[in-house]
């Protein structure tokens, strides 16, 4: 189950990479200008922001991919 949470994580990280870097090409020089970054920062943000993702939590605080009994 720990292999399935590991994969779970890299995956949305991977994914939260994507989108922030996707984004933010979408944006004018000026844009990113005007928040303190430039193209060169792109790929350094996006890993900032991946890094940010947390492993997701299962109900009732249990692993996510927990075996879950059944009457």
């Amino acid at each position: 189950m720990q292999l399935l949470s590991t994969l779970d994580l890299a995956f949305r990280r991977w994914q939260r990479y994507g989108e922030v870097r996707r984004e933010l090409a979408t944006y004018t020089d000026r844009e990113l200008e005007d928040m303190g970054l430039n193209r060169s920062d792109i790929p350094s943000v996006a890993r900032e922001a991946a890094a940010l993702v947390r492993p997701a939590a299962g109900v009732a605080g249990q692993p996510r991919f927990a075996k879950v009994a059944h009457s």
